[in-house]
């Protein structure tokens, strides 16, 4: 059974190219950029 998991590198928006930059290193937290069309987003594990 395959299961499809999306590329973590491409934009759900555009399906442009994201870039990621760490801010956080102890917390682990990760800003993904678009190239495309500009969304950012923040990650943060929980817990």
């Amino acid at each position: 059974m395959d299961a499809h998991v999306p590329n973590p590198l491409v934009c759900p928006t555009c399906g442009g190219a994201l870039t990621f930059e760490i801010l956080d290193d102890e917390r682990f937290l990760v800003v993904w950029s678009c190239v495309e069309c500009g969304l950012i987003r923040a990650t943060e594990p929980t817990g």
